[in-house]
């Protein structure tokens, strides 16, 4: 009887029955979309990234000591291994003013005393005045953790305006000269069986006006990145190879009697006062653990 007299409610009354009908599986789909997966463990969102199974712990130190203090060459290479480089590449680092080898875990008293990391000042002064002797500190120290396709770059020298160096190979001595010169190093780590890591380090020359250059990305095709950097002058043929266990260094410097070499633009500083020389100390601190080693084809 309500029908009758009020056909206009019974129609939209049927027209609004029809479309729950029609619409309750989309409502029930946008739930489906919009309903996040709950994780067995909710704390897995807290916790810290892991550092890589195949990583390698490195110390890395930068000593710089007067050039007439020889009683630390002489202490350091005494017990340093020189025979555990390559003997050709140790040939070709000694004509070019460069002296590099490994050294265990005894540490000579007076680079020991160099390495003293302590601060002077009790921690509790909330202050520190910055003079000229603290301003630039003669050790620092660097912690980086490396995994088998990364690399790290260690400044060995200041930016110079010019440097003229001489380059001593098989071709004979032959002269460079570069401009906004910086030398650095390219430092990788690889472990190997035996809880072991061969690292490399070869020595580079940055030059030149920074400019914009593209390379290819790593995580996509056909998409490439514009990072600011100068020219490289890279050498191959000086580049330090050499296996190492946990606590030991290995140890590059320069030559003291090797001026407008390669290695005396490395290691050698005299732009701020009195000359210096400086050894740069690459400690392993950790390797992975053999059981991952074994799993690792080489």
């Amino acid at each position: 009887m309500n029908d009758r007299r009020h056909p206009t409610r019974a129609r939209y009354g049927s027209i609004a029955g029809l479309l729950c009908l029609l619409l309750m599986p989309c409502w029930s789909g946008c739930t489906s979309l919009l309903t996040l997966p709950v994780p067995e463990n909710p704390q897995a969102f807290l916790r810290a990234a892991e550092t890589a199974p195949d990583s390698v712990a490195l110390e890395i130190f930068q000593v710089r000591y007067p050039a007439v203090d020889q009683k630390l060459n002489k202490e350091v290479w005494q017990l340093v291994d020189e025979q555990r480089l390559d003997v050709n590449v140790r040939h070709e680092l000694i004509r070019n003013g460069f002296r590099a080898g490994v050294l265990g875990g005894v540490v000579p008293d007076r680079l020991a005393k160099y390495l003293n990391l302590e601060s002077e000042k009790p921690e509790t002064k909330a202050a520190r005045v910055i003079t000229g002797q603290n301003a630039d500190p003669s050790v620092t120290r660097r912690v980086v953790q490396l995994g088998r396709s990364k690399s790290v770059t260690v400044v060995a020298a200041e930016l110079r305006d010019q440097l003229n160096i001489l380059i001593n190979n098989e071709s004979g001595l032959r002269g460079r000269s570069f401009e906004q010169v910086q030398a650095v190093y390219l430092l990788r780590a690889q472990a190997v069986a035996g809880q072991r890591v061969t690292l490399r380090l070869t020595p580079e020359l940055q030059h030149g006006e920074q400019r914009l250059r593209y390379s290819g990305s790593d995580q996509a095709m056909g998409i490439f990145m514009a990072t600011p950097s100068r020219e490289r002058e890279l050498y191959d043929d000086l580049e330090l190879h050499v296996e190492m266990t946990a606590g030991e260094f290995l140890i590059v410097g320069g030559l003291p009697d090797a001026s407008g070499s390669l290695g005396h633009a490395f290691h050698a500083e005299n732009q701020r006062g009195p000359a210096e020389q400086k050894l740069i100390l690459i400690r392993l601190v950790e390797v992975p653990g053999s059981e991952i080693l074994s799993d690792v084809d080489y």
